[in-house]
């Protein structure tokens, strides 16, 4: 194994933990790191592109002394305030001293992918505060914290507003509203942009409060996730969330997006054999090398992931009658995805089989280069028809940023010369869907 990594040193540690993996990918997502030996830096860290998002876990059971206003106080500073003391710290830890972090409490495991530069960093600071949702069932019918953007720190009881302590803008959450938001936005692109929205719209000084999480993500959603600009102050009405959850469109957005996952489930396996050295080709790339590329993958967004894998698993059928090879758009204006699938072979052909498709994978990634001169990045991805009783993957990365005169030359020679991907002998098909269609 390339490295070891914390699984969370508490339940509630380990549930964020489990919670972000899935949703931010394993090779992005370490818990409990440290900046010197025996001192915490965070609970957990996100690293993905330039965003660094810190979370701080704090579950603490909350008072009942009979004075609300005192029980409130008390749970905000244990639960929230350290919270945020904690990420301001790991904030000017991780801007200062990057290569001092470690996977382990001796110090010894260095985080095994590289940092943004400091002047390109964004850091996303998030309180993940536990144990007040019985006593916001209890007054509230609501088992979230309310927001309310015109008050400071613990000015008023179960209702989260600006925390002076984090040094900058806190998102907190309770553990089922943090749930709820990475179920629906279960990627790094859908939740960093769905912080990053809040942020914007909560510095404003136009958006002044929502009665939960779950209704500030309902009118997100409902507006094409983001937030229109707003020409006055305004506060968001009660209830919003069940109203959407309640859409058929949303409810067969949200099933379709369970079903059709073959893009992360392509992200993980190659990334456990990596990390596991059992790849049959690779296992000399670095864990830095191998995180450029993967991130490029791992940074579309749900709705594309499904489609890319919607678009893969109608050719894996194709694929047992012929080869198939296809160009894929990406949510990212400068890459592209060159897919070839094979029917695969006997056990006894297999090896051969295998080379000629990593050998004519690799040919048609230039070749569509040439077909789409715009793209800087290729991802190739080789894979076998469904049901071929093999299975295996390539993978090719090419990044164009530096070619020479003499390497486009090539790419559009092995384009001519062997008919990839050349108008009029090839079928363009457009990758059509909607995300929340309409059922019934």
């Amino acid at each position: 194994m390339r490295f070891e990594k914390s699984e969370g040193l508490t339940e509630s540690e380990a549930i964020l933990a489990q919670l972000c993996e899935r949703s931010f990918l394993r090779l992005w997502t370490y818990p409990n790191l440290y900046k010197e030996p025996g001192k915490e830096l965070v609970d957990l860290m996100v690293v993905f592109r330039d965003d660094v998002l810190l979370f701080s876990d704090k579950s603490c059971a909350y008072p009942d002394s009979g004075d609300a206003v005192l029980d409130w106080k008390r749970w905000f500073s244990r639960a929230v305030g350290k919270s945020a003391h904690q990420v301001r710290r790991a904030e000017h830890h991780v801007r200062t001293r990057p290569d001092h972090i470690y996977l382990d409490p001796r110090a010894q495991e260095p985080l095994p992918v590289s940092l943004p530069a400091t002047a390109d960093m964004r850091v996303h600071r998030v309180c993940v505060a536990t144990g007040a949702s019985e006593r916001c069932m209890a007054e509230t019918m609501q088992p979230m914290l309310g927001i309310d953007l015109t008050i400071v720190d613990d000015e008023a009881p179960l209702r989260i507003g600006i925390v002076k302590e984090a040094g900058g803008f806190l998102h907190v959450f309770s553990a089922e509203a943090l749930k709820l938001v990475l179920r629906e936005l279960d990627t790094a692109r859908d939740f960093i942009n769905y912080l990053d929205a809040k942020e914007t719209i909560s510095v404003s000084g136009k958006f002044k409060g929502a009665p939960t999480e779950a209704d500030i993500l309902a009118y997100y959603l409902h507006h094409n996730r983001s937030f229109p600009a707003p020409a006055k102050e305004f506060v968001l009405q009660p209830n919003l969330w069940r109203q959407i959850e309640a859409q058929q469109a949303f409810q067969e957005g949200r099933r379709l997006n369970a079903a059709h996952r073959t893009w992360d489930i392509l992200i993980e396996y190659v990334t456990s054999q990596l990390l596991a050295e059992q790849l049959e080709v690779g296992n000399e790339t670095t864990i830095r090398d191998y995180e450029g590329m993967v991130r490029i993958m791992a940074s579309e967004g749900r709705f594309r992931r499904r489609i890319l894998s919607q678009a893969i698993e109608v050719r894996a059928v194709r694929a047992r009658e012929a080869w198939i090879s296809s160009i894929l758009p990406s949510e990212q204006d400068d890459v592209i995805y060159v897919l070839l699938m094979g029917p695969g072979a006997p056990r006894d052909e297999y090896v051969a089989y295998r080379e000629k498709r990593a050998r004519d994978l690799l040919l048609r990634c230039h070749a569509a280069k040439a077909a789409r001169p715009g793209a800087r990045y290729i991802i190739g991805i080789g894979l076998d028809a469904a049901g071929s009783g093999g299975r295996s993957e390539d993978l090719v990365y090419i990044d164009t940023a530096e070619w020479t005169l003499e390497e486009f030359a090539r790419a559009a020679a092995i384009r001519a010369d062997l008919g990839f991907f050349v108008e009029g002998t090839m079928i363009e098909q457009r990758l059509e869907a909607v995300e929340y269609p309409n059922v019934g």
